[in-house]
Formats: C-alpha cells, structure tokens, sequence
C-alpha cells in the first residue's frame, strides 16, 4: 500500500525545496498476500493503480495496452484526445507514434532485401548519387543510423522547426540532405538524426516502383490487418484523418497546452506514421510469429550491432535476463513505447497525446507487474510551494559528458515564479514512505534528479537519470 504524508524536508537533504505538486515514492511488489488473487484482472487492477494517478495529475493521457500470450491483461484508454472539445480517448484514437515507425521502413527494406532487389552492404551511391561519402555509406549505417550524416537542416538557428511546419515531399527532404557535410565517417558513431531513415524511405520508393506510404500500406498494414495505421505524407491534412488525437505538451507543473502543430510529411521514414495500440500488437505478433520476413530477417532486424542495444529500426537487449525488443517514440505532443518480450510472449504498448515521457519510464514497471516483480510507485500528496532561501543553493548550470542524452551537454537549473526548473521544465519533488524528499522528476522527460552533495555539503553534482553531472557555474556566471 502507498502511504502518503506531509512533506517532511531529510535532514541529508535539509536545504532540498519543495515546489507546486511532490510525488510519493512507494517500492512495490507482489508479496504472498497478492497470491491468493492471481489472474488477470488482478494484475490489470494492479496496472490502473499505476497509471491513473498519473492521467488524474495531467501527465498521461492515451492508451495503455498489455496482451501475454493469448490473453489481453489490460485495453484502456485514458483521459482526452482532443480536451478542448472534451473528446475522450478511445481503444480507436490514434497517436503519431515518433521514432517507433522507423521498425516499419526496417521491415521494408529487408523484405526487399528477401526479394533479392538490395542487400544491406549496398553502397548508397548505388542509389542515391550526390550525398556527401555516399559511395562509403551501406544499406546498413542506414539501418543502424550510423551514416555519419548530421540531421536534415539544423534545430539549433531554428531551421529545423520552420521545416517542419510545412508540408515537404520526399524528394525535397532528399535534395536538403544532399547539401549537408557528415560529421563522423560512415560506422563510426551513432547518430539519431532521421536523415538515414528518410534516405532509406527514398531508396525503398526507387528499388520498389511505389511510394513510400503505397508500399507501407500494401506490403506491411494491409497483411497485418492494421486498418487504423497510415503515414503522414505530402496530402494529408490533420483534422482529415478520424479519430487522430491532438498533441499537448506540459506548461508549469500541472498544465498543458497544444504543443505545436507540424506537418509530419517532413518526417519521413523515422516518425511519420500514425497508428493504435492495437494495430500495433499486429505488428508485435508478426515480430513473435515471424510473419511479414524470413526467420533469418527478423533475426537480422533484432540483432545488436556496434556493441550498442539498436538493431534495425529496433533495439533489443536483456533485461533482468528476459530478452526484450523495444523502441520509444517522442514528436511535438506525443509520447510513446513498444516493447516485445518473446520468450514471454509479453507485448506491451503504451501510447500518449502529452509529450512528456511516462511510457518510457512505466512501460518497464507494467512489465515488472506481470513478472511480479518490484516496481516504483509514484502518487500525488499536499502541494506546498519553493522558497528561494532553499531553491538558490540548487541552481546553476552542470556538465555532462559525451555518454549523457545529449553528448557533453548541460543541465542549467533555474528558479521562476516558486518554480525549480531544468532547462526550462518543472522539477517535481519525490518523498520517500516517511515524508522525506528524495529526488526530482523533470516533467517534461521524467527523468530523475538527485542533487549529490560534496564533503562540505554544497551541491557540486546532480545526477540525472544514470548520469552524473558537475556544477560548471553558478547563477549569474
């Protein structure tokens, strides 16, 4: 049982603050007296529990859906699809699903493959001429999204964001990469940037004769019967498209507001498909079943390459020894997660119209459910509010080194209007069963905050998920 209390400031962490809305922290697990009511309803009870508090406190809205074997644990929407109209989500509502519509171009590309039409040591030139080391470039650093090509126009002088507020075709997107210089040689270094997914996109319509989303549809939707799925192309408008839910995005610690609205023919291979949570068990029951690709493909398709978890469109890793196939997806307004355990027959999906990352972060405790397994269980207490006296000793600006989310970037925490933020995005204090704060959650990516003190008890580290950070400055620096 979660037991919440008064907030209570720990005497290790006596000058931490408190700010509009602390979580509670509770270690969870199925103990002895949860044996005597096994099945499915219990552990779909057990899911609810999980996730609802986190829908009431507007930071998940969307589906959640678990199968093991032949057997749906869980099917349930939550929250709004569209909340100005107050539409509520349903098991039909569809989400822009990120980067997890990069399995989809995988797939294609090793059914073409199968049929013998490319294989994965192609040179890109082979194809696609013109493309800076294009002669170097395989099918493979495409696959593995390591070409050595940087992203299609920049994000930092806002190009990128006025790309994709306009419709682009595929041949558009394909003119802009050619102008681009690589930044690492072709094998050499991982690179999520979406440019190798949309030249892949290009070569799957050149070595097929079809169009991307036309080969999409006939080759991968329409077998698996995934009639609610589709890509975002050059056509499409919006609020044509039935039942497609809005995107939202966090403001302040408990608001949301419509995240910015793109047109998602400009991501192109790497996130430009919309779908359900249960079109997407098709695809997870195709990949246990091997449908759609040889035993040998999907064997390709999942396996670890560059010493790294990602395969093709795909990662996959152990665990706690049960070998699981993943992938998470995040664009303006949504958040998603996919996750295969074959050897368990365990398929989980969790899928969101709020960008903020609660299903990367709870999709592996629903997993942790099923096994009966411990799980981190967070609910909402007594809002109170940051004072500076206390806030002040946390802010400044802290380093990373080239293994953290975004290599050798910082962390910058500031203070406004009783608010401590990270980069930006509310910190949500975290108690412990006793009432004593132990971390932070950023809102925004749910990641984890632990302020380190050294010997002297100043703040000089922060931890930041398995990252740990050292203060480069101090305000005003």
């Amino acid at each position: 049982m979660v037991r919440t209390q008064k907030s209570r400031i720990n005497p290790f962490l006596g000058k931490v603050l408190v700010l509009c809305m602390v979580l509670s922290y509770t270690s969870c697990r199925q103990g002895p007296e949860k044996a005597k009511f096994p099945g499915t309803p219990n552990l779909a009870a057990q899911i609810d529990t999980l996730i609802r508090p986190l829908s009431n406190s507007n930071n998940f809205s969307g589906m959640v859906f678990v199968k093991q074997k032949d057997s749906i644990v869980l099917s349930k929407p939550y929250g709004y699809a569209d909340r100005e109209s107050r539409t509520k989500t349903t098991v039909k509502s569809k989400f822009l699903i990120g980067s997890i519509s990069a399995m989809f171009t995988a797939v294609a590309i090793m059914q073409l493959v199968e049929e013998g039409k490319l294989s994965v040591d192609d040179p890109l030139n082979k194809f696609i001429p013109k493309i800076a080391n294009s002669e170097k470039i395989t099918i493979h650093h495409l696959l593995t999204e390591r070409s050595g090509l940087p992203r299609v126009v920049s994000q930092a002088d806002g190009s990128y964001a006025k790309l994709t507020k306009t419709a682009h075709t595929l041949d558009a997107l394909v003119d802009l990469i050619k102008e681009l210089e690589p930044i690492a040689e072709p094998g050499a270094k991982y690179r999520h940037s979406g440019s190798s997914y949309i030249l892949l996109a290009k070569v799957i319509e050149l070595v097929s004769g079809a169009s991307f989303g036309e080969y999409l549809e006939h080759k991968i939707f329409a077998p698996l019967g995934m009639t609610d799925t589709g890509h975002y192309g050059y056509d499409k408008v919006y609020d044509h498209i039935q039942d497609l839910a809005i995107g939202y995005e966090q403001e302040g610690v408990t608001g949301l507001k419509r995240a910015q609205q793109i047109h998602w023919s400009t991501k192109i291979g790497h996130a430009s498909i919309y779908s359900t949570a249960h079109d997407l068990n098709a695809f997870a029951e195709a990949m246990m079943h091997k449908k759609l690709l040889t035993h040998d493909s999907w064997t390709k398709m999942t396996a670890s390459y560059y010493g790294s978890s990602l395969g093709y469109g795909i990662s996959s890793n152990r665990q706690d020894d049960r070998l699981r196939h993943y992938r998470s997806g995040s664009s303006p307004g949504f958040s998603c997660y996919f996750v295969v355990y074959p050897e368990e027959g365990l398929t989980v999906i969790m899928l969101s119209n709020i960008k903020i990352h609660i299903p990367y972060f709870n999709v592996p405790k629903i997993a942790a459910i099923v096994f009966g397994e411990d799980y981190e269980q967070l609910n909402l207490v007594s809002p109170t509010e940051v004072n500076y006296d206390l806030a002040r000793e946390m802010l400044g600006t802290f380093q990373f080194d080239e293994n953290f989310y975004n290599p050798n970037g910082t962390v910058t925490i500031t203070y406004d209007h009783g608010m401590l933020l990270s980069d930006g995005a509310p910190l949500i204090p975290v108690v412990g069963q006793e009432g004593q704060i132990i971390k932070f959650i950023n809102r925004q990516f749910w990641s984890r905050l632990e302020f380190v003190p050294d010997s002297l008890g100043n703040y000089s580290k922060l931890k930041f998920d398995n990252f740990m950070g050292e203060r480069s400055r101090f305000p005003n620096q």
